[in-house]
Protein backbone atom coordinates (compact mmCIF):
# COMPACT_ATOMS: atom_id res chain seq x y z
CA UNK A 1 0.00 0.00 0.00
CA UNK A 2 3.29 2.89 0.46
CA UNK A 3 4.01 1.79 -2.64
CA UNK A 4 1.15 2.11 -4.65
CA UNK A 5 0.72 5.60 -2.79
CA UNK A 6 4.44 6.69 -3.25
CA UNK A 7 3.50 5.57 -6.88
CA UNK A 8 0.90 8.82 -7.43
CA UNK A 9 2.70 10.65 -4.67
CA UNK A 10 3.06 14.46 -6.42
CA UNK A 11 6.10 16.01 -6.75
CA UNK A 12 5.57 18.34 -4.15
CA UNK A 13 5.11 15.12 -1.44
CA UNK A 14 8.59 14.49 -2.33
CA UNK A 15 10.69 14.22 0.94
CA UNK A 16 13.61 15.78 -0.51
CA UNK A 17 13.42 19.12 0.04
CA UNK A 18 16.23 19.81 -2.55
CA UNK A 19 14.67 17.66 -5.39
CA UNK A 20 11.00 18.84 -4.91
CA UNK A 21 12.61 22.58 -4.78
CA UNK A 22 14.32 21.61 -8.63
CA UNK A 23 11.26 19.74 -10.33
CA UNK A 24 8.96 22.74 -9.14
CA UNK A 25 11.70 25.81 -10.95
CA UNK A 26 11.88 23.51 -13.89
CA UNK A 27 8.13 22.66 -14.41
CA UNK A 28 7.80 26.55 -13.67
CA UNK A 29 10.65 27.35 -16.30
CA UNK A 30 9.17 25.27 -18.92
CA UNK A 31 6.03 26.95 -18.26
CA UNK A 32 7.14 30.50 -18.93
CA UNK A 33 9.02 29.32 -21.40
CA UNK A 34 6.22 28.31 -23.55
CA UNK A 35 4.66 31.53 -22.45
CA UNK A 36 6.89 33.31 -24.34
CA UNK A 37 7.21 30.68 -26.94
CA UNK A 38 3.25 31.06 -27.46
CA UNK A 39 3.47 35.09 -27.28
CA UNK A 40 5.86 35.46 -30.17
CA UNK A 41 4.42 33.10 -32.38
CA UNK A 42 1.25 35.12 -31.61
CA UNK A 43 3.15 38.80 -32.11
CA UNK A 44 4.77 37.23 -35.46
CA UNK A 45 1.86 35.95 -36.59
CA UNK A 46 0.11 39.33 -36.33
CA UNK A 47 3.61 41.32 -37.83
CA UNK A 48 3.23 38.82 -41.02
CA UNK A 49 -0.42 39.31 -41.14
CA UNK A 50 -0.38 43.11 -40.95
CA UNK A 51 2.74 43.04 -43.30
CA UNK A 52 0.47 41.13 -45.60
CA UNK A 53 -3.05 43.32 -44.86
CA UNK A 54 -0.10 46.57 -45.40
CA UNK A 55 0.85 46.03 -48.63
CA UNK A 56 -2.21 44.51 -50.03
CA UNK A 57 -4.17 47.77 -48.76
CA UNK A 58 -1.04 49.86 -50.55
CA UNK A 59 -1.01 47.84 -53.93
CA UNK A 60 -4.96 48.82 -53.66
CA UNK A 61 -4.69 52.08 -53.29
CA UNK A 62 -1.84 52.05 -55.67
CA UNK A 63 -4.42 50.50 -58.56
CA UNK A 64 -7.03 53.00 -57.76
CA UNK A 65 -4.68 55.88 -57.92
CA UNK A 66 -3.80 54.85 -61.33
CA UNK A 67 -6.76 54.13 -62.22
CA UNK A 68 -7.64 57.82 -63.37
CA UNK A 69 -6.23 60.35 -65.73
CA UNK A 70 -2.32 60.93 -64.85
CA UNK A 71 -3.18 64.66 -65.27
CA UNK A 72 -5.92 67.43 -66.66
CA UNK A 73 -5.11 70.37 -68.70
CA UNK A 74 -7.03 73.19 -69.68
CA UNK A 75 -6.09 75.32 -73.25
CA UNK A 76 -7.60 78.88 -73.78
CA UNK A 77 -6.23 81.25 -77.11
CA UNK A 78 -4.39 84.23 -75.56
CA UNK A 79 -4.98 86.81 -77.56
CA UNK A 80 -3.92 89.32 -74.95
CA UNK A 81 -0.53 90.56 -75.73
CA UNK A 82 -0.68 90.96 -79.22
CA UNK A 83 1.68 92.40 -81.55
CA UNK A 84 -0.45 92.68 -84.52
CA UNK A 85 -3.64 91.87 -86.23
CA UNK A 86 -3.56 89.51 -89.33
CA UNK A 87 -6.88 89.57 -92.12
CA UNK A 88 -7.67 87.06 -95.09
CA UNK A 89 -8.71 90.19 -97.01
CA UNK A 90 -7.59 93.22 -97.91
CA UNK A 91 -9.20 95.98 -97.06
CA UNK A 92 -11.22 98.34 -99.61
CA UNK A 93 -10.45 101.54 -100.00
CA UNK A 94 -12.84 103.20 -98.46
CA UNK A 95 -11.94 100.88 -95.54
CA UNK A 96 -8.62 101.96 -96.05
CA UNK A 97 -9.17 105.65 -96.21
CA UNK A 98 -11.84 104.85 -92.32
CA UNK A 99 -8.19 103.11 -91.07
CA UNK A 100 -5.43 105.95 -91.84
CA UNK A 101 -7.87 108.51 -91.17
CA UNK A 102 -8.24 107.85 -87.78
CA UNK A 103 -7.09 110.01 -84.50
CA UNK A 104 -5.75 107.83 -80.95
CA UNK A 105 -8.67 108.90 -78.72
CA UNK A 106 -10.47 106.24 -77.33
CA UNK A 107 -10.24 103.13 -78.92
CA UNK A 108 -10.80 102.85 -82.27
CA UNK A 109 -9.34 99.82 -83.63
CA UNK A 110 -10.91 97.19 -81.61
CA UNK A 111 -14.13 97.71 -83.64
CA UNK A 112 -12.41 98.01 -86.70
CA UNK A 113 -10.78 94.75 -86.04
CA UNK A 114 -13.85 92.75 -85.07
CA UNK A 115 -15.65 94.11 -87.92
CA UNK A 116 -12.86 92.70 -90.40
CA UNK A 117 -12.17 89.39 -88.58
CA UNK A 118 -8.86 90.39 -87.62
CA UNK A 119 -6.45 87.76 -85.88
CA UNK A 120 -4.33 88.71 -83.06
CA UNK A 121 -0.82 87.51 -83.59
CA UNK A 122 2.84 88.24 -82.19
CA UNK A 123 6.39 88.40 -83.23
CA UNK A 124 9.03 88.88 -80.59
CA UNK A 125 9.96 85.58 -80.25
CA UNK A 126 9.58 84.58 -83.65
CA UNK A 127 11.81 87.28 -85.11
CA UNK A 128 14.29 86.89 -82.20
CA UNK A 129 17.85 85.50 -83.84
CA UNK A 130 18.10 82.76 -81.24
CA UNK A 131 14.89 81.40 -82.67
CA UNK A 132 16.60 80.68 -85.74
CA UNK A 133 13.10 81.41 -88.03
CA UNK A 134 13.63 81.17 -91.76
CA UNK A 135 10.43 82.43 -91.88
CA UNK A 136 10.19 85.56 -89.31
CA UNK A 137 6.31 86.01 -89.51
CA UNK A 138 4.02 85.48 -86.52
CA UNK A 139 2.69 83.73 -83.78
CA UNK A 140 -0.56 82.67 -82.29
CA UNK A 141 -0.60 81.48 -78.37
CA UNK A 142 -2.19 79.08 -75.92
CA UNK A 143 -2.14 79.16 -72.31
CA UNK A 144 -1.92 75.60 -71.04
CA UNK A 145 -2.90 74.78 -67.18
CA UNK A 146 -1.96 71.22 -66.00
CA UNK A 147 -2.77 69.44 -62.73
CA UNK A 148 -2.37 65.85 -61.49
CA UNK A 149 -4.13 65.13 -58.10
CA UNK A 150 -2.24 61.52 -58.14
CA UNK A 151 -0.56 60.57 -55.21
CA UNK A 152 2.35 59.14 -56.81
CA UNK A 153 4.48 61.28 -58.71
CA UNK A 154 4.82 61.80 -62.20
CA UNK A 155 7.34 63.44 -65.21
CA UNK A 156 6.49 65.26 -68.51
CA UNK A 157 8.99 64.80 -70.53
CA UNK A 158 8.01 65.83 -74.13
CA UNK A 159 5.53 68.17 -76.17
CA UNK A 160 4.55 67.73 -79.38
CA UNK A 161 1.82 68.40 -82.14
CA UNK A 162 -0.36 65.27 -83.64
CA UNK A 163 -1.90 65.57 -86.90
CA UNK A 164 -0.50 68.11 -88.27
CA UNK A 165 -1.74 69.90 -91.67
CA UNK A 166 -1.19 72.65 -93.41
CA UNK A 167 -2.30 75.01 -96.35
CA UNK A 168 -0.84 78.07 -98.06
CA UNK A 169 -1.69 81.22 -95.89
CA UNK A 170 -4.86 83.46 -96.57
CA UNK A 171 -4.04 85.89 -94.54
CA UNK A 172 -2.22 88.74 -96.57
CA UNK A 173 -3.17 92.21 -94.73
CA UNK A 174 -1.27 93.07 -91.56
CA UNK A 175 -1.90 95.98 -89.01
CA UNK A 176 1.18 96.05 -86.57
CA UNK A 177 1.07 98.15 -82.95
CA UNK A 178 5.07 99.75 -83.14
CA UNK A 179 5.79 99.31 -78.85
CA UNK A 180 2.71 96.58 -78.22
CA UNK A 181 5.36 93.88 -77.67
CA UNK A 182 4.90 93.03 -73.69
CA UNK A 183 8.25 91.12 -73.98
CA UNK A 184 9.20 87.25 -74.05
CA UNK A 185 7.18 85.02 -71.94
CA UNK A 186 8.41 81.47 -70.68
CA UNK A 187 7.32 78.62 -71.95
CA UNK A 188 7.42 77.32 -75.05
CA UNK A 189 7.59 77.78 -79.11
CA UNK A 190 7.06 75.47 -81.61
CA UNK A 191 8.13 76.72 -85.39
CA UNK A 192 5.74 74.25 -87.34
CA UNK A 193 8.18 75.00 -90.73
CA UNK A 194 11.59 72.98 -88.96
CA UNK A 195 9.63 70.85 -86.09
CA UNK A 196 6.56 69.16 -84.75
CA UNK A 197 7.94 67.07 -81.78
CA UNK A 198 10.66 70.07 -80.33
CA UNK A 199 9.82 72.87 -78.73
CA UNK A 200 12.15 75.79 -77.71
CA UNK A 201 12.52 77.82 -74.58
CA UNK A 202 11.05 81.48 -74.24
CA UNK A 203 11.09 84.29 -71.87
CA UNK A 204 13.48 87.00 -71.69
CA UNK A 205 15.53 85.65 -68.43
CA UNK A 206 15.97 82.30 -69.82
CA UNK A 207 19.36 81.14 -69.38
CA UNK A 208 18.56 78.60 -72.72
CA UNK A 209 16.49 80.86 -74.22
CA UNK A 210 16.01 79.68 -78.38
CA UNK A 211 16.87 75.65 -77.18
CA UNK A 212 15.03 72.58 -77.12
CA UNK A 213 12.64 72.53 -73.72
CA UNK A 214 13.17 69.02 -72.73
CA UNK A 215 16.55 69.64 -73.13
CA UNK A 216 17.24 71.46 -69.68
CA UNK A 217 13.27 71.08 -68.32
CA UNK A 218 10.58 68.91 -66.87
CA UNK A 219 7.28 69.33 -65.64
CA UNK A 220 6.85 67.50 -62.46
CA UNK A 221 3.24 66.50 -61.29
CA UNK A 222 1.46 64.63 -58.59
CA UNK A 223 2.37 63.66 -54.70
CA UNK A 224 1.12 67.13 -54.24
CA UNK A 225 3.27 69.25 -57.04
CA UNK A 226 1.68 72.72 -57.62
CA UNK A 227 -0.06 72.93 -60.71
CA UNK A 228 2.18 73.75 -63.67
CA UNK A 229 0.73 77.19 -65.82
CA UNK A 230 2.74 76.92 -69.81
CA UNK A 231 2.28 79.66 -72.58
CA UNK A 232 2.94 77.71 -75.72
CA UNK A 233 3.79 79.90 -79.07
CA UNK A 234 3.26 78.22 -82.60
CA UNK A 235 3.95 79.59 -85.90
CA UNK A 236 3.73 78.44 -89.42
CA UNK A 237 5.31 80.84 -91.36
CA UNK A 238 3.44 81.36 -94.99
CA UNK A 239 1.17 78.68 -93.61
CA UNK A 240 -2.58 78.26 -92.34
CA UNK A 241 -2.07 74.94 -90.17
CA UNK A 242 -4.40 72.79 -88.12
CA UNK A 243 -3.32 69.91 -85.47
CA UNK A 244 -5.45 67.52 -83.14
CA UNK A 245 -3.74 67.85 -79.97
CA UNK A 246 -0.68 68.58 -78.04
CA UNK A 247 0.57 64.93 -76.86
CA UNK A 248 3.04 64.95 -74.18
CA UNK A 249 5.07 62.26 -72.91
CA UNK A 250 5.49 61.12 -69.48
CA UNK A 251 7.10 58.53 -66.83
CA UNK A 252 5.12 57.53 -63.74
CA UNK A 253 6.41 53.91 -62.04
CA UNK A 254 4.58 52.25 -64.58
CA UNK A 255 6.94 53.46 -67.50
CA UNK A 256 6.78 55.71 -70.47
CA UNK A 257 3.27 57.19 -71.28
CA UNK A 258 1.68 59.50 -73.96
CA UNK A 259 -1.36 61.64 -73.32
CA UNK A 260 -3.37 63.83 -75.92
CA UNK A 261 -4.29 67.48 -75.02
CA UNK A 262 -7.39 68.99 -77.08
CA UNK A 263 -8.96 72.21 -77.26
CA UNK A 264 -12.14 70.44 -75.73
CA UNK A 265 -12.57 68.48 -79.03
CA UNK A 266 -11.90 70.92 -81.32
CA UNK A 267 -8.87 71.41 -83.58
CA UNK A 268 -5.63 73.84 -82.84
CA UNK A 269 -5.49 76.70 -85.67
CA UNK A 270 -2.83 78.39 -86.52
CA UNK A 271 -2.57 81.56 -88.84
CA UNK A 272 0.50 82.20 -91.14
CA UNK A 273 0.87 85.17 -93.57
CA UNK A 274 1.19 85.55 -97.35
CA UNK A 275 4.92 85.14 -98.39
CA UNK A 276 3.61 88.32 -100.82
CA UNK A 277 1.53 90.52 -98.12
CA UNK A 278 -1.10 93.02 -99.99
CA UNK A 279 -1.41 95.74 -97.44
CA UNK A 280 0.49 96.29 -94.15
CA UNK A 281 -0.25 98.96 -91.77
CA UNK A 282 1.80 100.56 -88.79
CA UNK A 283 0.28 101.60 -85.40
CA UNK A 284 2.52 104.64 -83.83
CA UNK A 285 1.92 106.44 -80.44
CA UNK A 286 3.89 109.34 -82.27
CA UNK A 287 3.47 110.86 -86.03
CA UNK A 288 0.81 109.60 -87.86
CA UNK A 289 -1.56 107.30 -85.94
CA UNK A 290 -2.08 104.96 -88.65
CA UNK A 291 0.85 104.66 -91.56
CA UNK A 292 0.56 102.16 -94.87
CA UNK A 293 4.18 100.58 -95.16
CA UNK A 294 5.84 100.08 -98.98
CA UNK A 295 5.65 96.40 -100.29
CA UNK A 296 8.72 95.54 -101.67
CA UNK A 297 9.58 93.48 -104.52
CA UNK A 298 10.43 90.45 -102.16
CA UNK A 299 7.87 90.65 -100.42
CA UNK A 300 9.41 92.56 -97.32
CA UNK A 301 7.82 95.73 -96.45
CA UNK A 302 9.08 98.86 -94.73
CA UNK A 303 7.53 101.21 -92.84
Amino acid sequence: MDDVIDGVMPDAADPNRRRRNRKILIRLCWTVLAALIAFIVTKGTDWLTSEHDARVSNEADDKADRAGPAFSASVRLDAQYAEAQIFDSPFSPQDKKTLLGMEPKGDPLTPFYTAHHGRGVSFSDVRHPAMKVKSPGYSEEWLMDILSDRKASLVITGMRIKGLQCTPAKAATVISVRGQAGGSYEGMFFDLTRSTTTPLITGDEEEHYGEPFFKYKKIDLGNGAAPEGLRLQVTSGTQDCSWKAFQASYVDSDGEHTKDITDNGKDFVVHGFAGRPQQVFEVRSHGPFVTECKILDDGRYTC
